[in-house]
């Protein structure tokens, strides 16, 4: 135990940390400012994050950080943090830009991290890949709906939709208030029916993402080891980190710079999203080559550094804030939660066979293509590719789900017209 260290810190001084961290908490000096929701998220968030890592069957079967987002849920719902801190951490993760700060940064760090060529040919291959998963896993939905006696068309509007929509805020409340204002009917009833699937069918991802890099280990010729395309002669790959301080300050200028252009353009543009706006711009910017190496090395090497230092961080303060995970476990039932479990195994098999078909190595296509499709939004995916130990994903990951979530949102909306 001498030799333990969390956050780079001896154990004991850890402890101590730990302990001055509750106190704070239970006498409410955490006032709602950055430092002291980062000081607590990072003291808690790496603490869960070192469990995880060390404790034998979730280290090998879920990866440590999802102990991370499941293990501060758990938390959050037994009612120890105080309404204070709850709100210092909710307005750091939600509402004062550390979500953006972090999410920007791997967005700009992954997609600067791959040779140009291969970049441009995912990205255009990722795209029906993920929208045969998607189908497949409507279509699962429906005959798991006539299964647990909802119905087929039940099943897809209220489980297979939802989950696979993108969110609670980008698409289960909206699609709430589409089906209200068609059926006439309080939009809060669609919603405590809806929100399960989402809540589940992100938290079910993760375990799936920890699942992923357990086989990955084991059957080493499916995987490009977060590398989506299969390498072709000549073509480059993902270079390690290997950071200067004057290339991380580059770096974080850099991510900073293209999440400002996103949301300039989301500004005049409002139906394309801030993040949507920032893959476009960069790739545009890194296929283009107008940037230069030593820039793209900055921000590549930014993103890494985020990835090592705060990925705990994050997931914890989602963790506590978004996944409620009381009303997970008040609505399971063992055939909701098989339905589930089939939906998400059609999407991600699916992926893998698709993913293959088109050059990409299996493992990371039914990551990226396959099991982000169900998640939160963003958040979501951070926490499936942490949990999986592919983050450099997170790019593709990004360029399905929001391609799925527009699509599932249009299609709830004809659906719900159409079967009444």
């Amino acid at each position: 135990m001498k030799n333990v260290k969390i956050l780079g810190l001896p154990l004991p001084l850890y402890i101590v940390l730990l302990i001055f961290a509750i106190l704070c908490m239970e006498t409410n000096c955490l006032p709602n400012s950055a430092v002291p929701a980062l000081f607590f998220l990072m003291i808690i968030g790496e603490g869960l994050n070192f469990i995880g890592k060390t404790t034998p069957v979730i280290r090998d079967y879920l990866g440590g950080t999802a102990v991370c987002i499941l293990g501060a849920s758990v938390i959050g719902s037994l009612g120890i943090i105080s309404d204070q801190t709850m709100s210092t951490v909710d307005a750091f993760v939600n509402k004062s830009g550390f979500t953006p700060l972090f999410i920007g940064s791997l967005i700009t760090g992954s997609l600067f991290g791959v040779d140009r060529d291969l970049l441009l040919k995912t990205a255009i291959r990722i795209l029906p890949v993920s929208i045969v998963a998607l189908a497949t896993g409507l279509l699962a939905s429906g005959l798991m709906g006539v299964l647990i006696g909802e119905g087929f068309w039940e099943g897809i509007l209220f489980i297979g939709i939802p989950m696979t929509g993108g969110g609670m805020a980008t698409a289960t409340v909206p699609l709430s208030q589409i089906y209200a204002n068609v059926l006439n009917i309080d939009a809060s009833v669609f919603l405590s029916k809806m929100s399960p699937a989402t809540v589940l069918g992100n938290c079910s991802a993760i375990i799936f993402g920890g699942l992923a890099n357990n086989i990955g280990n084991k059957f080493p010729y499916i995987t490009g080891n977060g590398i989506l395309m299969k390498k072709i002669k000549g073509e480059g790959s993902f270079v390690e980190f290997k950071p200067t301080f004057a290339n991380l300050a580059t770096g974080m200028i850099l991510a900073f710079s293209f999440y400002q252009i996103g949301a300039f353009l989301n500004h005049f543009i409002p139906v394309v999203p801030i993040y949507a706006w920032m893959i476009i711009v960069i790739m545009i910017v890194k296929l283009s080559g107008i940037m230069g190496e030593e820039l793209e090395d900055g921000a590549r090497e930014w993103g890494q550094f985020v990835i090592k230092s705060w990925t705990g961080t994050i997931l914890t303060g989602v963790g506590l804030t978004l996944i409620d995970f009381s009303s997970i476990m008040s609505t399971i039932t063992p055939l909701y939660l098989l339905t589930i479990l089939v939906i998400l195994t059609t999407i991600t098999l699916t992926a893998a066979f698709m993913g293959k078909l088109v050059g990409f190595y299996p493992l990371e296509s039914s990551i990226a293509a396959g099991m982000c499709l169900t998640n939160m939004g963003v958040s979501g995916n951070v926490a499936v590719l942490s949990s999986a130990k592919r983050m450099r994903l997170l790019a593709y990951a990004q360029i399905a789900s929001k391609a799925g979530s527009a699509i599932i949102l249009t299609l709830g909306g004809i659906l719900i017209h159409i079967l009444t």
